[in-house]
């Protein structure tokens, strides 16, 4: 196993961080990059037919460690990060760190999920991956963990500056993979392009027998989903009418699957109602977002996939 030290003087395997780019806001992918690069062994950004060099101005260091892969269409996340995962493996990766674009990976974060995940495999547990402790500056809390207990789902944020907690699903930025996990469970599935990509993929590796865990001291600033906007008295994350589209698309094609939990079905059934009723009444462009949820519903029936 290839071994490097970090800062701290610890020695841990090669950690290879993919970075998926679509349109990237330079000064934002530049101060994802500078925190990423000296954290990482090596680390490639594929973009997703954004058709521009964005990457000109980043700094000489940076350079020295980044592959790029540029797609000449935009192929979905999935497939991004697929084509970043095969170059890690052929660089001898023990370690994947996927990342979008917009995180920013505090200067320790790696250090603390790469120790947790090595603990975690000193004692045979079979590691699905380990994520961060996500913030959102826009947010006034913690984006919380989430994990199905006794066929019930809980939400939680961490009680310990230091604690580790199991969790059923994450996103995908921050999380880091073991490459051996990733050969057993599959990659990920490229036919679902964009959204809950990496809830299937987690729900997938949980019924191949991993687990997945949240580590509090590894902390990441991600922004989910576009600004928050005010709906009724309430404020809550949105996403584009398109990306609504994929969503229920994708969550109709998840009830389908028979390793997806039935809990899980019911709560985001519930959720798709709720906003379906909701966003043509509160959120401009209301006919657009009612016609993409009708749209990605009748696909999801019919078995459409891949890009819109």
């Amino acid at each position: 196993m290839t071994r490097t030290t970090r800062p701290g003087g610890s020695e841990l395997p090669s950690i290879m961080a993919v970075i998926v780019t679509y349109f990237p806001d330079s000064k934002l992918l530049h101060r994802t990059l500078d925190a990423i690069a000296p954290q990482v062994d090596g680390l490639v950004v594929v973009d997703n037919g954004s058709g521009e060099d964005a990457y000109a101005h980043v700094d000489a260091t940076v350079h020295c460690r980044m592959h790029c892969i540029r797609l000449d269409e935009n192929l979905g996340i999935a497939a991004a990060q697929n084509r970043g995962i095969t170059w890690a493996r052929s660089q001898g990766a023990d370690y994947i760190l996927l990342f979008d674009q917009d995180s920013e990976p505090a200067a320790d974060m790696v250090q603390h999920l790469s120790a947790v995940a090595l603990k975690l495999a000193a004692e045979s547990v079979p590691v699905a991956l380990v994520v961060p402790n996500y913030t959102d500056d826009r947010q006034s809390q913690d984006i919380p963990f989430m994990h199905i207990v006794n066929g019930r789902p809980q939400w939680f944020g961490c009680k310990t500056p230091d604690g580790v907690a199991e969790i059923t699903t994450a996103i995908a930025s921050g999380s880091l993979i073991p490459i051996s996990t990733i050969n057993r469970v599959g990659p990920m599935r490229e036919s679902m392009f964009i959204d809950l990509v990496d809830i299937e993929w987690c729900f997938r590796a949980r019924a191949a027998g991993y687990r997945a865990f949240g580590v509090c001291n590894a902390r990441l600033r991600h922004s989910l989903g576009e600004p928050p906007k005010r709906i009724l008295g309430r404020t809550l994350a949105t996403h584009s009418p398109r990306r609504n589209y994929y969503f229920y698309r994708n969550a109709i094609w998840l009830f389908r699957q028979g390793y997806v939990p039935a809990v899980w079905k019911r709560v985001v059934a519930g959720q798709m109602l709720k906003r379906y009723l909701i966003f043509p009444l509160g959120v401009r462009p209301r006919w657009q977002y009612l016609k993409m949820m009708t749209l990605g519903v009748w696909h999801g029936l019919i078995g459409r996939s891949g890009a819109l």
